[in-house]
């Protein structure tokens, strides 16, 4: 920076105030003069005062020491040289003075050196690096050694109890935390007490603050920290590096003894030294080492200027005492064996009547699994219901008795309650158990059951075959097939000859009469003693038989007055075969009147055969 002042421009840029101080320079002068010589005034008005060449002669002679220093100050203003050793001189005070005023002056300045810093190390970055390298390098190690420490110390734990019950409950624990397995065992088993910590100067070796337990026991804390600083430069002095080119390590920072760890973290002013009993974990350096950036930050002065007087550090300790941390070890009751018989009898219990459960329900499902197997069965519905198994459904008649299945499956009947609903199943089983119980077939036939349904084969009297084609008309639509076509119609002699005999008996009636004449007694003798000869063949041969009694009437007369006078005639025979011993359940009367005569005509003889009753056999119900 070059700047030129002449004394000509700095008259040129007075300002108001300096001539007003010249004129009254020139006002106290000339007051001076008149008291040497009274007659100046009369010769110099006062208008005229700065012409007078005494004047200015009289001024050079006051003002000469001014004048030279300000020649002295244009000098070093004309000179670079002088002029930049002046700003030197005041510039680190007035940087001083301005910080400690306000930020305002950092914030000017802040972006031209980030600029400059970046130029730097854009034109060679390798400056940077030997800037940063003595403290990143150590650093670096420093944090590599710490975490592969950790990790050791973590593994060793983690790999000695994963396969331990207690292990199982720390990864239970791990995965609820969202921490690593390795963490939750160092936190288990790190087991160790900070007992003392030392804050020493690292310039002079002086102990600024110790801070230990109420019930540690240690020797002069001041020979200590004597002792401490004395190995720490011991060994910088023996292993300095940076004689051969190396980076300084910094002195020991972990140091073991048995049980006895101590642990050093050193700062820009001052370390700390941690006396440890056991080992503790990674977590505990980095707490050691915010507390001692801690004090550096708010003590920076007072570490930088400590000498040996401790006034204004006893904060410090303080600050300190949070690291006395510790430990124990998990302690864990014993328990006596008796006091696990209890909750095992309940597990063997509750396994036992698991076991019962699941049994019972297999039981239970077998026996449901029989009962949907047996035609004539449905199950709807099977389950427990205060504390018994509730099976209902349908139910056949005809179909298996579900007591008899239970039996089989060794479940116990006071457990099993069975609701069933009668209903007629179509399956060809139970078409075939009806048939048999209905029929009652004779030991000449036989009934199979076929894919398609029922078969019946062999030989059957007439009676039997009709009650079978009775009782296909009583099935439902849709019911499986019953084939009769097999069977060969085989007739019973007795049987044949009283059925015809009967039906070949005719009673006759006088005209108008309801009465059969007395020449009618041995007809009416002779069909008693043939009905009553059939019922002992039926009931031999085990087959129902009825004689339906027809009554008629000739045509002549009202049809109404006919066909009540036939009913009436029917009526009478059935009494009089009672009357011979006849079972009247065989007996049957109908009324036909006119309509089935014998022989059609109107001749005496016609009539007369018209006015009978005549006799029906037939089987079945």
């Amino acid at each position: 920076m070059n700047a030129r002042l002449s004394l000509a421009a700095t008259s040129a840029y007075r300002s108001e105030a300096e001539q007003d101080q010249s004129r009254r320079l020139a006002g106290l002068l000339l007051e001076l003069a008149r008291c040497v010589n009274p007659d100046i005034a009369i010769e110099l008005p006062p208008a005229r005062l700065e012409d007078d060449p005494r004047m200015d002669a009289l001024r050079d002679v006051l003002m000469e020491r001014e004048k030279a220093a300000l020649a002295r100050l244009q000098q070093k203003f004309d000179d670079p040289r002088e002029f930049a050793d002046a700003v030197g001189s005041v510039l680190p005070a007035a940087f001083t003075l301005a910080a400690s005023r306000s930020d305002h002056l950092g914030q000017v300045i802040a972006p031209t050196v980030e600029r400059a810093t970046q130029a730097s190390i854009r034109k060679n970055p390798r400056t940077m690096v030997d800037i940063l390298y003595p403290v990143m390098g150590p650093a670096i190690r420093k944090a590599i050694a710490e975490t592969l420490d950790g990790s050791l110390q973590s593994l060793n734990q983690a790999l000695k109890y994963s396969l331990s019950w207690r292990g199982l409950t720390w990864r239970i624990e791990a995965m609820r935390s969202g921490t690593t397995f390795g963490d939750v065992v160092l936190k288990h088993t790190a087991v160790y007490r900070v007992d003392h910590i030392f804050m020493i100067h690292r310039k002079t070796g002086l102990l600024i603050s110790h801070v230990s337990r109420d019930d540690a026991t240690t020797q002069d804390p001041q020979l200590v920290s004597a002792m401490l600083s004395a190995i720490q430069d011991f060994v910088r002095d023996s292993f300095d590096e940076s004689a051969s080119g190396g980076t300084n390590s910094g002195g020991i920072d972990t140091l073991r003894l048995g049980d006895l760890l101590l642990w050093i973290e050193e700062g820009p002013s001052a370390f700390l030294a941690a006396v440890v009993h056991g080992n503790p974990p990674p977590s505990l350096r980095i707490r050691l080492r915010e507390s001692l950036a801690a004090v550096h930050e708010e003590w920076r002065a007072p570490l930088e200027e400590f000498e040996g007087d401790t006034e204004g550090l006893e904060a410090a300790g303080e600050r300190l005492r949070p690291c006395l941390i510790s430990q124990d070890a998990e302690h864990h009751r014993k328990f006596s064996p008796l006091l696990w018989i209890i909750p095992l009898a309940l597990l063997i219990a509750l396994g036992y009547w698991l076991t019962l459960r699941v049994i019972e329900s297999r039981r239970v499902d077998s026996y449901v699994e029989s009962l949907q197997a047996q035609p004539g069965i449905v199950v709807t519905n099977a389950d427990r219901r205060g504390g018994k198994w509730l099976v209902s459904g349908l139910r056949d008649p005809l179909a298996a008795q579900p007591e008899d299945l239970l039996a089989k499956t060794k479940l116990d009947p006071t457990r099993v309650i069975g609701r069933w609903e009668p209903y007629q199943a179509l399956h060809p089983a139970i078409i075939l158990k009806r048939m048999q119980a209905t029929l009652n077939p004779p030991a000449t036939v036989t009934l199979t059951q076929d894919a398609s349904g029922v078969r019946a084969s062999g030989t059957a009297p007439q009676y039997w075959m009709d009650k079978a084609r009775a009782f296909l008309l009583t099935l439902p639509a849709g019911a499986p097939k019953i084939d009769l076509s097999a069977l060969q119609d085989v007739q019973d002699p007795d049987y044949l000859r009283l059925h015809d005999a009967i039906e070949a008996r005719l009673i006759h009636f006088e005209n108008n009469v309801a009465r059969p004449s007395a020449s009618q007694e041995e007809t009416l003798d002779g069909a008693a003693a043939e009905m009553r000869e059939l019922i002992q063949v039926s009931r031999t041969h085990g087959f129902p038989v009825k004689v339906n009694i027809v009554g008629h009437a000739d045509a002549t007369g009202k049809e109404n007055s006919n066909l009540a006078l036939s009913l009436g005639r029917a009526e009478v025979v059935r009494s009089m075969l009672r009357a011979r011993g006849v079972d009247p359940l065989m007996l049957a009367v109908r009324g036909a009147g006119p309509l089935e005569p014998l022989k059609p005509g109107a001749s005496v003889d016609e009539l007369s055969m018209n006015r009978r009753v005549s006799f029906v056999v037939s089987t079945g119900e």
